[in-house]
């Protein structure tokens, strides 16, 4: 990797914390947008853009010179109740990604990694009958469909894009055994650290990506 400019979209969440952590310590030139400057308080080193990922300006903004993008967006609820109401658009990420891609053409971005979720797109048969009927009832099936129509917009990008799928969230200690897998259970899980890590090795593979998407866990 020649240029390491690398823009981190949803830098200021649990996943991407750890994505600005591990990139920092892999020496590259960050940019991250945030709502409010407090919520990267410690974190010296990088360029912070306070400002809505959805005003375009801000985007053009944080966008310009970057060589890479990982976006740890997603739809936020008002409690971690799956029946909650959300606290974000609907259409979060579909909305950034909308607007983002074309400045990304325009500025050569090379490659761009987003956090999606494991039962979006083609992996819903993968996910087990317990779990779909929750998703499908609740405020999940929401970011679920926000994911998917991001999905597609990358999928028709002229940028390398990967879509990181995984399984139930925890915040508990890495692993480092996170694994391309194939069934999504309600005991399925990986820590937001062991994503936020695949995705920075996925930044850095050498060969380009074979599948626009992959569902990973432990």
């Amino acid at each position: 990797m020649r240029n390491k400019n690398l823009l981190i979209l949803g830098a200021s969440g649990k996943i991407g914390k750890w994505v600005v952590q591990l990139t920092k310590e892999r020496g590259y030139n960050i940019t991250a947008v945030v709502r409010s400057k407090s919520s990267m308080d410690g974190i010296d080193g990088i360029k912070v853009i306070q400002g809505s990922v959805l005003d375009k300006e801000i985007l053009e903004e944080a966008i310009e010179g970057q060589n890479y993008v990982l976006s740890c967006l997603g739809i936020q609820r008002k409690s971690p109740n799956p029946w909650s109401g959300l606290s974000s658009p609907p259409n979060l990420t579909e909305s950034v990604i909308k607007n983002g891609l074309p400045m990304m053409e325009k500025n050569g971005v090379e490659r761009i990694v987003v956090v999606s979720a494991a039962g979006v797109g083609d992996s819903w048969n993968r996910v087990n009958t317990l779990l779909k009927g929750i998703i499908k009832t609740s405020s999940i099936a929401k970011t679920y469909k926000d994911f998917e129509n991001s999905e597609k917009l990358l999928e028709q990008s002229r940028i390398e894009s990967l879509a990181v799928r995984p399984v139930g969230l925890v915040d508990e200690e890495s692993t480092n055994q996170a694994k391309i897998v194939e069934h999504f259970s309600m005991s399925s899980k990986i820590s937001r650290k062991d994503v936020a890590k695949w995705m920075v090795d996925a930044l850095e593979r050498k060969e380009k990506f074979d599948k626009p998407s992959e569902m990973i866990g432990w």
